[in-house]
């Protein structure tokens, strides 16, 4: 790997990206996790946009997550550290603005 001109320097996580060939989300902070239909965790939620029984959208920065089904609630929130429960039909990321 060469090292970058002064004008081609790269970000902290960008770097870390390329040098040890990590995965853009384990370097941004963001990590969903789903168990079965019942159980979704994230690591990453900066907060709750929308909490519905049907439907929550959950702030990532960048990014939201939409989570669909039934009976969804959120059985735990700290520190960034989310679980939802219920009956999960669709996870889906949504770009800002969209």
């Amino acid at each position: 790997m060469h090292r970058p001109k002064k004008g081609d320097r790269i970000g902290a996580a960008e770097w870390l990206e390329k040098k040890f060939d990590i995965s853009p989300d384990i370097v941004s902070g963001i990590r969903v996790e789903i168990r079965g239909q019942e159980r979704l965790i994230l690591e990453g939620c900066r907060k709750i946009l929308k909490y519905g029984e049907n439907e929550m959208l959950l702030d990532l920065g960048k990014t939201r997550l939409c989570v669909r089904g039934q009976r969804l609630w959120c059985t735990s929130f700290v520190s960034g550290a989310l679980s939802v429960g219920g009956r999960i039909s669709s996870v889906s990321f949504e770009e800002e603005g969209t």
